[in-house]
């Protein structure tokens, strides 16, 4: 019988046992998977109801246990089962998360069938060598935070809030100082549908300007600031060029940036994280971060029994 001692080394993610597709049952053995692996890019097919999702949370679960974070960008709203993991597997974890539709068609008390899913999540675990202790492992091993950007049904994220001078380290070192600016300034275009190159767009060697003076000074920007910016500049020439004859139509393009802010589908003011906290805790354990922007009907409203293992 598979126990916790064959599969429990750092580095290795266990996720089963061979199937004997004849028998329709599990074989002799384990399936492990080298962490290493994980450099490389991946993509997981298969017909509905394969366990392609099973098999993606089953990876998530022991890179967390391993101490690996993990930023998951869940568009459906599936992978919120990752938080319902209950290490004492009682019937009263589970009540506030059965569906009592099958409850009724079983003809239980929604307290009965929580009752019966416990037991079931217990044998089951114990058949795959695993147990609640194991539960208690990933949930000490990993912070798991829900971002829903749009929506307050989570952790609310913005990209606007705030665009902080990088610390010292980043900006003495030429390249990386170069990388941070052209890749905030293209993100921020992108929030208004332009798709800028670097080298020829004057949104985003102006925007880069902007931001290369106020970060080398050590200035956080944030997004009015940024707009106050484009109209009024903090350099009088941009390469060789002065800022008039490189750039006249400013008062347009903060126009659009003002628009942005104003609009009721962004993010509310209230409660916002910065994108900096998604891959550890304040505790520093590892965090697993997902975005889902279908979050308000789907994340806490999910009804699985519990996400944290291969006992189905």
């Amino acid at each position: 019988m598979t126990t916790a001692t064959d599969f429990e080394k750092l580095g290795v993610f266990y996720l089963g046992r061979p199937w004997d597709l004849a028998a329709r049952k599990p074989k002799p053995g384990l399936v492990l998977y080298d962490s290493k692996d994980l450099v490389t890019h991946a993509v997981c097919v298969g017909m509905t109801g394969s366990g392609k999702t099973g098999l993606c949370l089953a990876l998530l679960e022991e890179a967390a246990i391993d101490g690996i974070p993990a930023l998951v960008i869940d568009p459906k709203g599936d992978l919120a089962d990752l938080m319902l993991t209950f290490p004492e597997l009682r019937p009263e974890d589970f009540l506030p998360w059965i569906n009592e539709d099958d409850a009724r068609k079983k003809g239980l008390e929604p307290a009965d069938y929580a009752r019966q899913q416990a037991e079931l999540w217990r044998k089951g675990l114990a058949e795959w060598g695993q147990d609640g202790a194991r539960i208690r492992r990933l949930r000490d091993a990993v912070d798991i935070a829900i971002y829903t950007p749009g929506s307050e049904a989570g952790i609310p994220i913005s990209i606007l809030k705030s665009f902080a001078a990088p610390p010292s380290a980043i900006r003495d070192d030429g390249e990386l100082f170069r990388e941070r600016i052209a890749g905030t300034a293209t993100s921020l275009l992108g929030l208004l549908g332009i798709d800028a190159d670097p080298i020829r767009s004057r949104e985003h060697i102006l925007i880069a300007t902007i931001l290369d003076a106020a970060w080398r000074a050590g200035r956080d920007l944030d997004l009015a600031s940024l707009i106050q910016a484009i109209q009024t500049p903090p350099v009088a020439r941009v390469g060789v060029l002065d800022l008039e004859s490189f750039y006249p139509p400013r008062r347009a393009s903060s126009w659009r940036w003002g628009s942005t802010t104003c609009s009721p589908r962004r993010d509310s003011p209230r409660g916002c994280r910065a994108r900096r906290s998604t891959w550890a805790a304040c505790s520093g354990r590892p965090r697993a971060s997902r975005g889902s922007p279908s979050a308000r009907s789907r994340t806490w409203a999910t009804r699985s029994a519990c996400s944290s293992s291969r006992s189905s």
